[in-house]
């Protein structure tokens, strides 16, 4: 039985529905407000960048393709199913690397590339929401500085796609909503997150420097030059940093030298 179409009547009249659609378009304004603020999606207006994005979604779209294929050549499942899963990755990393927007386009251009002939459908639709919210979160914890953050931003994105809008669009289809319900519906294979977030947890963060740079969403972290006085860090030109606690201590601890008086060998008392 299809969806039936939505109204606002209906939309208001299930509170589970009302809030939990209220919760994701919030959560989608707030993430793509912040992308874009930063200015996240100008590095598709860079050739090679934007080059890189749409080579992350073809390689997305062969993943999908290769386990199709061995999936109807009687494959085991466990690898047709993990080709799925990680052909999402591609797309996490571009998320991860250039923030919201572009996790935004990236997953508009993979639900139009792996829809099957027909038009994009609600499955489509939550895993590009799911980008766009994994690229807001990319700005703090960054993969850039921690590898872990890769997949933490990964699994909470998944969290509250399915939490907001996954509980809305279930609620909608099945009249009800359950966990069992959520865990099916989020991942085929139950595995999944674990092979996304395994792969995610392998890329470096120099990875993202050398692969994605000119991310408007990447932290202002700059490499730090050593002072050759205090041999304490500065800044990327040699100047010292005014928030390094050695620096501040050497500050705290010069003084400025009195000039020695003059003495004379006449003494006025003598």
């Amino acid at each position: 039985m299809g969806i039936e179409p939505l109204t606002w009547e209906r939309l208001s009249g299930d509170p589970v529905v009302f809030y939990s659609a209220c919760a994701a378009l919030l959560l989608a304004l707030v993430s793509l407000l912040t992308g874009l603020l930063r200015g996240d999606l100008l590095v598709l207006f860079r050739p090679r960048l934007a080059l890189r994005v749409f080579g992350a979604v073809l390689l997305g779209f062969l993943l999908v393709a290769a386990a199709e294929r061995l999936a109807g050549a009687g494959a085991e499942q466990w690898v047709s199913a993990g080709l799925r899963a990680l052909a999402r990755v591609p797309l996490y990393v571009v998320a991860l690397a250039f923030g919201p927007s572009v996790g935004l386009v990236g997953g508009a251009l993979f639900a139009a590339a792996t829809a099957g002939g027909g038009l994009p459908g609600p499955a489509e639709a939550l895993f590009a929401f799911e980008l766009v919210v994994l690229g807001w979160l990319a700005i703090y914890p960054s993969p850039r500085m921690a590898r872990w953050a890769g997949p933490f931003d990964m699994v909470v994105a998944r969290t509250l796609t399915w939490g907001t809008a996954g509980v809305a669009w279930l609620t909608l289809r099945d009249g009800e909503v359950s966990i069992a319900g959520i865990l099916e519906a989020s991942s085929r294979w139950p595995w999944g997150l674990l092979v996304a977030a395994a792969a995610l947890y392998l890329i470096p963060p120099s990875w993202y420097a050398v692969a994605f740079p000119n991310s408007r969403i990447a932290p202002e972290a700059q490499p730090a030059v050593r002072d050759k006085d205090s041999g304490a860090a500065g800044g990327p030109r040699g100047e010292a940093d005014a928030f390094s606690s050695a620096d501040r201590a050497r500050l705290a601890h010069t003084r400025t030298e009195l000039p020695a008086p003059k003495f004379s060998h006449d003494d006025p008392n003598g």
